[in-house]
């Protein structure tokens, strides 16, 4: 190992890291990566990785955040609650283009695994971007009289629905497709959010 890259430390290490792992990634798919293919690619060794991120899903999650295009999930006014929910949906498409449904997948499966109950739930029930988008929605369908709930009224869990009804189509297809998403938007949560 020359001296240029075993003095790497702190956020020089981490990005090469990441740049390795997101490279391995996309060679090898997530079920045949390794964090030892990572280390040795990365020039480091593993207790560098694991101490940054335990699990391979962990890592994974961080490369793809660190190379993938940004999502907004902050939906403009698309003049009707069926459109915004259009909108949203199709807000998720460049992380479909850019990885493999099988990958994304195993990836979100392994992190469901690797995850406390708690935390996970209150992160998908609470804290994720999906949830605040649909409060968005839902309050603009009520200022246009298209629905007659609110924000103040309409359902916790009717809120959480959207959020897990799309990693539920994830975990089993790898995906949203435009069919997926239309039958989800037009049989559940239209009628759930017109009711």
């Amino acid at each position: 190992m020359n001296d240029n890259v075993s003095r790497r430390r702190g956020v020089t290490l981490e990005n090469a890291i990441l740049d390795e792992a997101w490279l391995l990634f996309q060679e090898k798919g997530y079920g045949k990566l390794t964090m030892d293919d990572v280390a040795s690619a990365s020039k480091t060794n593993k207790n560098a990785i694991y101490r940054r991120w335990p699990q391979k899903c962990y890592l994974i999650f961080a490369a793809i955040s660190r190379h993938s295009p940004s999502i907004s999930f902050e939906i403009g006014d698309h003049v009707s609650l069926k459109e915004d929910l259009i909108a949203l949906f199709k807000s998720l498409n460049p992380i479909f283009q850019l990885i493999k449904p099988d990958d994304l997948r195993d990836l979100i499966s392994d992190m469901f695994s690797n995850a406390v109950a708690h935390d996970l739930f209150n992160g998908i029930n609470n804290e994720n971007a999906i949830r605040k988008s649909i409060e968005t929605i839902i309050t603009r369908a009520s200022q246009r009289n298209e629905i007659s709930l609110s924000i103040d009224t309409i359902s916790e869990k009717a809120l959480n629905l959207p959020s897990l009804l799309i990693i539920n189509e994830i975990i089993q297809h790898g995906m949203i497709t435009e069919e997926s998403a239309k039958d989800i938007i037009d049989n559940i949560l239209m009628p759930i959010f017109t009711a």
